[in-house]
């Protein structure tokens, strides 16, 4: 845990992204993965303010030393951290208790005041008498993480939520050892095959899950041979599990017409299985009373029929109100002896691909914490999702541009496990739409638009291109391939334009579409795993959405185009959270996801990776909302507040993740705990710095005239 080795070069520690072991390694890099994981967990205590202001000190290492007098502790330190305390560096000191401090050895930020210097970890400052102190480096995040809550308010937290945070860290922490033994392929953009290139592409943003969260890792419910089975990066075959589901319990979509050639097995199989499926259904006198439904496989055995599964999570099995076992007993639904197609995980997990020339996937339910929320499939997301791509279908129609950049997979074919009594009440008074069973039994199908099943096209999910890849020593990053399929006699020297001109034109597709949505009064979920890039002759063209029960809406602008309310379904007395009350509701959704999240990593990724100053991409993300507030035909009040809020604001509205997994404890929820808080407007920062370079630049040019 903690380390006095002054010949410990920790400048030699690799970057940020998830460590990929060498073949001539026979461990991974724990230091690395473990200083990721204090660094993110750092940022997130920071800004959610565990700490009240004044128990936190701003100073320098100069001033610190001088003020304490540790220039012998410091002496005991590994090299890295000498180097750090030789210059005047900035430093944070938490005050944890009456005798000890956690330094912290910082560096200034763009989306956030302070990260942790990217060579040291933090510093347990022991005060043991008047006259000794002790410096000791933390190596290891989970003692970091008592530490820091050994400093809060505990009356104000939740024992509970604190379990759970702690498990989700320690799962985290696991998975990304595991992780790191992933034989991730190097080749994504230039795979023979659209749906290759797919399947690569989720194997990467699955390396990384969700960038700057401590937890994302963490998938509560899989053991570590589930974990390396069913993770994206793990690139393992997924042969799918059937059962069939009586028609007197299965609700279907507004699209199903006839579920006779409209189902799952119509869609996901080709000519051969569906004769084998259908005859497995003769043989069993079910083709005509019920229908077949694809399931996870871990989802079979852990939750709709453990019965027989001697490993399965007590947690996941023994919940009488949500078991199948009375359904299994009375033929409502029967396993079926029939395992195809082979699919492979995307990074969400449960979302299923094909490795074949279809534009056909499967969303399926399947119990497993992730983000401190199960990962289940309910009926009333599934309607308000319908409602959802409607709005989306008619943004295209008004808006030309989006017609032709804004793609969505079609999610309106779906089946869903539901009680007879209830089957066609879609209301929001269905009771069965507020039960944890219904949502473990069902599936959505999604279809892309055929014109992108084409080997001419590339599809690459936002997230894949916020990762680096570190194989045998080299970094590899997605752009690398498409610049090199571009031009393939790019110069080293010219390697970086060509990434930042990639850069640029990926903004100018991402956030030029976002805020047409924005326009509109529309908040797409702007995260890296719903937003796939489709690029065309090696050029960004369009993006494509999925999950659209995630859509965010703001009422009073979506009625300026004649866009009708779509009366999303919801508990009752209870307000929907797709409706949204303000402007600056739907323009965060931009700010945190779209910008804090998304662009940071990419912007991060490519900044280590081609040694480009962050500075100049930041820059160029601005410059592209700056043309798109022009280009684009907003009404005069919100180009105003757009402008203001993305750009002239010195603060933007930021995510808080740990504290809101505290506070919901062991509630069930189908969704990733959050709250909000406040950080730095990179754009803003980027500006100031780029005004003060040009302020010296021409002070320099001054200097040069008047001395000449």
């Amino acid at each position: 845990m903690l380390s006095t080795d002054k010949t410990v070069n920790l400048n030699t520690m690799p970057t940020l992204f998830p460590v990929q072991m060498s073949h001539s390694d026979s461990q991974p890099n724990m230091m690395a993965i473990q200083s990721s994981l204090m660094t993110y967990l750092i940022e997130c205590v920071l800004l959610e303010q565990w700490l009240a202001q004044n128990r936190i000190e701003v100073t320098t290492t100069f001033d610190y030393l001088a003020e304490q007098d540790l220039p012998q502790a410091v002496d005991s330190l590994p090299n890295a951290y000498q180097s750090f305390f030789a210059q005047d560096n900035p430093l944070l000191v938490l005050q944890i208790s009456s005798d000890s401090r956690l330094l912290l050895p910082v560096e200034s930020a763009y989306t956030a005041p302070w990260r942790l210097h990217q060579s040291c970890v933090p510093i347990l400052y022991r005060l043991n008498n008047a006259i000794s102190a002790c410096l000791q480096p933390l190596e290891a995040v989970e003692p970091l993480l008592d530490i820091l809550l050994s400093a809060m308010d505990h009356s104000a937290l939740s024992a509970t939520g604190i379990v759970k945070l702690k498990e989700s860290l320690q799962a985290s922490l696991v998975a990304k050892t595991q992780s790191a033994h992933a034989d991730i392929s190097t080749t994504v953009y230039s795979q023979p095959h659209w749906y290759q290139t797919l399947i690569a592409a989720e194997q990467w943003a699955s390396l990384m899950d969700r960038p700057f969260h401590p937890l994302a890792k963490g998938k509560l419910g899989f053991t570590a041979i589930e974990y390396e089975r069913y993770m994206a990066e793990f690139n393992q075959p997924i042969a799918l599990v059937w059962v069939a589901v009586a028609k007197s319990h299965l609700m279907m979509s507004a699209q199903v017409k006839d579920i006779s050639h409209q189902n799952p097995a119509a869609y996901l199989l080709d000519k051969t299985q569906q004769q084998q499926l259908r005859q497995i259904l003769v043989d069993r006198n079910l083709i005509d009373t019920h229908v077949a439904i694809p399931v996870h496989p871990w989802q079979l055995a852990q939750v709709i029929d453990p019965s027989n599964n001697n490993s399965c999570d007590n947690d996941a099995s023994n919940h009488d109100a949500d078991s199948y076992a009375k359904d299994l007993a009375d033929g409502t639904v029967i396993k079926l002896v029939f395992n195809a197609p082979i699919t492979y995980a995307s990074a969400s997990m449960r979302s299923m691909l094909l490795s074949a020339d279809t534009p056909y996937s499967i969303k399926l339910p399947i119990r497993v914490y992730a983000l401190n929320s199960k990962r289940y499939l309910p009926a009333l997301k599934l309607i308000n999702g319908e409602k959802n791509q409607a709005i989306l279908m008619q943004a295209r129609q008004i808006d030309k541009v989006l017609s032709a950049q804004l793609r969505l997979w079609d999610e309106r074919l779906w089946w869903g496990y539901m009680s007879p009594m209830h089957l066609q009440d879609k209301s929001a008074t269905n009771p069965c739409f507020y039960q944890e069973k219904p949502t473990h039994l069902g599936a959505m199908l999604r279809s892309l638009p055929t014109d992108l099943c084409d080997d001419q096209v590339r599809l690459l999910p936002m997230a894949s291109l916020g990762m680096l890849v570190s194989k045998d020593g080299v970094s590899h990053h997605i752009f690398d391939e498409i610049i090199q399929a571009k031009s393939p006699t790019t110069q080293t020297s010219h390697i970086k334009r060509a990434a930042i001109d990639c850069f640029k034109n990926l903004c100018e597709v991402f956030l030029g579409t976002m805020l047409r949505c924005l326009r509109l009064g529309l908040a797409p979920e702007m995260h890296g795993q719903n937003i796939v890039m489709v690029m065309k002759n090696h050029r960004f063209t369009s993006l494509l959405l999925r999950d659209h029960d995630s859509l965010r809406i703001y009422l009073p602008w979506l009625t300026r185009h004649q866009i009708a309310d779509p009366e999303y379904l919801s508990p009752p007395n209870f307000k929907n959270r797709l409706y949204l009350e303000t402007p600056k509701a739907l323009i965060f959704y931009l700010q945190s996801l779209g910008i804090l999240v998304n662009l940071r990593a990419i912007i991060e990724a490519l900044s280590a990776h081609y040694e480009i100053d962050e500075q100049a991409l930041w820059c160029e993300a601005r410059d592209s909302i700056n043309r798109a507030l022009t280009d684009i035909d907003f009404d005069a009040d919100q180009c105003e507040i757009l402008r203001e809020q993305l750009l002239t604001n010195p603060y933007y509205p930021h995510k808080t993740l740990l504290l809101p997994v505290i506070e919901r404890g062991d509630d069930p929820h189908g969704s990733m705990p959050a709250g909000e808080s406040v950080t730095t407007n990179p754009f803003f920062r980027a500006k100031n710095i780029d005004a003060t370079l040009r302020v010296d630049s021409v002070r320099k040019h001054s200097e040069i005239k008047v001395n000449g």
